[in-house]
């Protein structure tokens, strides 16, 4: 198994201070990244005992219980897509890391907050890091809600646009008309929270269509980019006929009892990591080849290094 990681696994005696969506991810990773292809939930809860986060096996028995049925859960989100299946008693590898790029690439950046230190040693530009995922959310969109249209607005290494090329380029797809740039925004902004544009336009022609501004986190820090994009500025730097609505993407799985607040903090469309990953149930082949080869070079030294356990 992969290490204990390193936040979400407090002491618990009485309560459970060991938080769902953290002891989940462990599993998932542990059964999808290392040697061994299963993981048996006798063993997960000698290791929680042994590395003294549960002091009874019983109450350790518990936790494990409400994660095998979250395992179960997410399984049945994304169908034949997942690379992990939960046998019984047993957390089941059904495919090689490689060989899904998309699940393996969002549950490497959910270690990075678990693994902190690990993460650490691969530096601080995630400049690529961000570029794959908004391009691996631009292919689940485009799979999920054919007929719609999805535009990249991000800087990039290769393609770095000023907010008013973009505001421009909003404008023209839309056939709207562009509001007051210079009043509303700073000089030297780039894409103002904004990473995809995503509309769905009618043969018509015509003003009015519907609208989803996305922001696409990948960081640790993605709570705080919630409030992303700012739809009072770019309702007044672009003259919308019909007001757009904002939506979020992020490789974080989340539980019932967090989705909800986090729906409501963005006022939009929420697509965490199963979401996304869903586009996968009727296309298995949403991830275009060049774009999982990226991925997984990305991926290649990370799972190399991953913390292992040791008994």
């Amino acid at each position: 198994m992969l290490a204990i990681p390193e936040t979400g696994m407090g002491r618990s005696v009485k309560a459970h201070n060991v938080r769902l969506d953290v002891l989940c991810d462990w599993l998932e990773a542990s059964a999808l990244f290392l040697e061994e292809p299963e993981v048996p939930d006798s063993e997960v809860v000698d290791t929680l005992v042994e590395e003294e986060i549960y002091e009874s096996q019983q109450f350790a028995w518990e936790r494990v219980a409400d994660a095998w049925s979250e395992l179960s859960r997410r399984q049945d989100w994304i169908g034949q897509a997942s690379p992990i299946e939960v046998q019984g008693h047993r957390l089941v590898r059904r495919q090689e890391w490689r060989q899904a790029p998309a699940h393996s690439f969002c549950l490497a950046l959910t270690l990075a907050r678990m693994y902190p230190e690990w993460a650490r040693q691969f530096g601080n530009d995630f400049t690529e890091q961000g570029e794959l995922f908004e391009k691996l959310t631009q292919r689940s969109v485009e799979a999920l809600f054919p007929g719609w249209r999805v535009h990249p607005t991000a800087w990039t290494r290769t393609q770095a646009k000023k907010l008013h090329v973009v505001v421009h380029e909003i404008a023209n797809l839309l056939g709207e008309s562009t509001g007051e740039i210079r009043r509303w925004t700073k000089p030297d902004a780039n894409e103002a929270g904004l990473d995809l544009l995503c509309y769905r336009p009618f043969p018509d022609g015509r003003v009015g269509v519907p609208v989803y501004m996305m922001q696409c986190a990948s960081g640790r820090d993605w709570e705080g980019k919630l409030h992303t994009p700012r739809l009072k500025i770019w309702t007044k730097i672009v003259q919308f006929a019909a007001d757009p609505v904002k939506a979020f993407a992020t490789p974080f799985a989340m539980t019932d009892d967090e989705f909800p607040g986090r729906c409501a903090e963005v006022n939009g469309l929420m697509l965490d990591r199963y979401r996304l990953l869903s586009s996968g149930r009727d296309n298995p082949d949403w991830v275009p080849v060049d774009l999982g080869q990226r991925i997984i070079a990305w991926l290649e030294p990370r799972v190399t290094s991953l913390p292992r356990y040791a008994d």
